[in-house]
């Protein structure tokens, strides 16, 4: 069947052959000879191996090849140590690159290169290539070593050293050593004129030169090259670039934006079409067209994140040309326009960059400031004015934007303070800014931690007591007096002759006199003895307020089963309460995750006849956990539609809206596509001109798919153009969803090209 390319009756009976296997050995035969066969099978459509095009295929094909091949050895079939597994090791190679695990590739590679029988050329190409391509620590050294074995072998003919000249060029380059470089391709150009790598070793001494700081003559050498380039290959686009560059460094950006132009327009869905999206960013921000460059570099990010291992651009580059246009900007006081770059960067860089993070709190915090002192200005200009309609409108939008970057600075220097571990004044600092930010932003609760945070752990230094001060008056503005108490005669008793010693007496004498009660304990044990009281029953309006409250605690704490034992008996209990509509919809959307939590479950359960009882158990419950769901989802719409659409404040507007979707995903998460797509119709009809139509059709489009429906999933695309084409500009600006209009525009748009009809 394997020969004869049956391969799904071939792989049927694989899987009862793994089931009838008498022994290891028979078992480890069968793994084998699966793994070999889904090579051989991906390897025909062209979705195996080390080429940048390949039509990759899902990943589940490749870790299938992972788990056959290493169950196949784990039993000795072949011996892993043998000469014969090395043909396995790097078949095994190549299935961890096409999962991008390029440090498992390698080991694998290795491997197979020493248990291989003689030497193998290809085998050191391919791995000096994934060295290349995901650059892991010290790759170039050991590039290098293995270019060197390829160029001293009696075996390796012409082309391939002209190939292992050019790499090794390349190495040399990237090491730093230009000189070297220029060396070694004056000696091999006349030896390899002949070879189809002559022009490669063109472009790198134009490279080389370039590196070295001679940009004139490499801007000779390469146009003179890319001249007489018939191919619009891989060479021709790395040319391209590399004089794209040269004229960026030289400030011709006209001359640069015409050949990175030249790549993008010919290297559509290679890698060389970052390497120009990058420079055209760098151009349009050269040109102060900062919204195009903030496109450009979001494109090459998205790029980079889908294709890490690209030949054309590395993270690191990304983020450096990010990071001097942040910095250039905000010396600019555009604060809001760096931030818009940074923000970019963040997306490439790794979670512990305390630099970015760094930057990132205090850019939030200059921007912060800068919208303040404008309110405050304006504040001014007009203070013998009468107000305008719009001026209070304008002065909350400004109040609230400043909060928006106050919250984020302080949520960044929180950041840093974890990250600086072991760096005393700068943790320090980040703890006692990410404090005044959150004051400054009105979070007070988020302020009173920072602050306990910073008093508990700063003790001694010399603005500890600044920090006990603020503290207090945090706990002050919401009441908390006896807390307040506390620190305002902490702040006394060890610091009296302070300056915030002296601040501290009129907000104590405040405090108490508008102390109250004890603070009671929890919030969740104070709900559960409201419940458990005997002296109260559920008519009791404090026993029904807890059970709302518990119920909804519950949920977002997504303790599912506990919110449903609660809000299920609420909404029998309370028909006429106020709160129903909500509460049905939190009892459906907790049945609706409480079935969707059943499918990690589902995956984890093997196919062994032992499991199927508990596997049939489990997707029962799921299935009737989903049709609940869905019934207390079309309980709340009920509940909600009676309401006069003017006296439906935009929380019941939420729940609704969420309602329609929710209860036709829950059809659709039990496969009842058909009942699901007529739902999702009426949410569509329902919220016409709005992300949640769009959102809607998009569900519709994979209900048809999923039905074979073809021609009605391109009707619906159609439809979601038409309709996305009538939308205006504001409804952008609103809703749940916060795609673009290009961003959708591009999601149908790829869906009509995608070939699915």
């Amino acid at each position: 069947m394997s020969d004869q390319g049956r391969y799904s009756e071939f792989y049927s009976q694989a899987e009862i052959l793994r089931q009838e296997a008498e022994d290891d050995e028979q078992l480890g035969q069968v793994h084998f000879l699966a793994a070999r066969t889904r090579v051989k099978e991906l390897k025909q459509r062209h979705a195996f191996g080390l080429d940048e095009y390949l039509n990759r295929t899902a990943a589940v094909n490749y870790e299938r090849i992972v788990e056959d091949y290493n169950q196949s050895l784990s039993r000795g079939c072949p011996d892993p140590n043998g000469p014969e597994s090395a043909e396995i090791y790097y078949d095994l190679g190549q299935a961890y690159w096409c999962l991008n695990q390029p440090d498992k590739a390698i080991l694998c590679y290795q491997r197979a290169i020493r248990q291989a029988e003689g030497y193998s050329l290809q085998m050191h190409k391919d791995l000096v290539g994934i060295y290349l391509a995901s650059r892991p620590e010290n790759y170039i050294p050991t590039s290098l070593e293995h270019l060197e074995v390829i160029l001293g072998h009696d075996q390796t003919g012409l082309e391939d050293k002209a190939w292992a000249y050019a790499r090794k060029a390349n190495l040399l380059i990237r090491q730093g050593q230009e000189e070297q470089a220029l060396e070694l391709l004056n000696s091999v150009a006349e030896t390899c004129q002949n070879t189809p790598y002559s022009e490669e070793l063109e472009f790198l001494r134009g490279s080389a030169l370039r590196h070295a700081g001679q940009n004139d003559q490499a801007d000779l050498i390469l146009r003179e090259l890319l001249g007489r380039m018939t191919s619009r290959g891989d060479i021709f686009a790395q040319v391209a670039l590399e004089l794209g560059k040269i004229s960026y460094e030289q400030y011709r950006d006209q001359d640069a934006w015409y050949f990175y132009r030249l790549v993008l327009d010919t290297q559509m869905g290679k890698d060389w079409y970052v390497g120009a999206v990058l420079g055209l960013a760098e151009c349009a921000a050269l040109q102060q067209r900062y919204d195009e460059s903030i496109e450009r570099y979001q494109e090459a990010a998205d790029w980079l994140e889908k294709n890490p291992l690209n030949q054309a651009v590395e993270s690191a580059q990304i983020q450096k040309s990010l990071a001097i246009l942040a910095h250039k900007l905000g010396m600019e006081k555009e604060n809001t326009l760096a931030l818009r770059f940074l923000e970019v960067e963040r997306q490439l860089a790794p979670a512990e960059d305390l630099d970015l993070a760094y930057r990132l709190a205090q850019r939030h915090y200059y921007t912060g400031m800068q919208l303040m002192e404008q309110l405050a200005e304006e504040k001014a200009a007009v203070a013998k004015e009468e107000p305008s309609d719009q001026e209070p409108v304008w002065f909350e939008q400004q109040a609230q934007q400043a909060g928006v970057h106050f919250e984020q600075a302080a949520e960044n220097f929180l950041q840093v303070s974890v990250l600086s571990v072991g760096n005393d004044r700068l943790y320090g600092e980040a703890l006692e800014y990410a404090a005044i930010c959150y004051d400054k932003a009105g979070n007070t609760d988020q302020s009173i931690a920072s602050w306990k945070r910073f008093v508990t752990e700063r003790e001694g230094q010399p603005s500890w007591p600044r920090g006990v001060f603020h503290l207090a008056q945090a706990l002050q503005s919401i009441g908390r007096y006896p807390e307040a108490i506390g620190y305002y005669t902490l702040l006394r008793e060890r610091h009296p002759l302070s300056i915030a010693a002296s601040d501290a007496v009129i907000p104590l004498a405040k405090c108490y006199l508008g102390q109250d009660p004890p603070e009671k304990d929890k919030a969740m044990a104070l709900l559960l003895s409201v419940l458990e009281d005997r002296a109260l029953t559920p008519k009791s309006v404090h026993y029904r307020n807890a059970m709302f409250e518990l119920g909804e605690l519950y949920y977002r704490n997504a303790d599912y089963a506990s919110a449903i034992q609660i809000l299920t008996v609420a909404v029998d209990r309370y028909p006429q309460d106020e709160r129903l509509g909500k509460t049905m919809f939190l009892a459906g959307d907790s049945y609706r995750k409480s079935g969707l939590r059943l499918d990690e479950q589902l995956r984890n359960l093997s196919q062994e006849p032992a499991e199927m009882l508990k596997r049939e158990k489990t997707s029962q419950l799921r299935r009737q956990n989903l049709e609940e769901a869905k019934n207390y989802f079309d309980r709340s719409i009920e509940f909600y539609s009676q309401i006069p659409e003017g006296r439906r404040g935009e929380v019941d507007e939420m729940y609704l809206r969420h309602g329609y979707m929710y209860r036709a995903d829950c059809l659709y998460d039990l496969a009842r596509y058909e009942e699901a797509a007529s739902l999702y119709e009426k949410a569509v009809l329902r919220y016409q001109l709005t992300h949640t139509a769009l959102a809607a059709f998009v569900q519709i489009i994979n209900c048809q798919i999923h039905l074979g429906h073809i021609e009605q999933a391109r009707i619906s695309n159609e439809r979601a153009i038409w309709q996305l084409r009538k939308m205006p500009d504001e409804a952008f600006a609103a809703g749940p969803v916060s795609y673009s209009r290009r961003e959708w525009e591009a999601w149908f748009d790829w869906t009509a090209k995608s070939g699915l009809w």
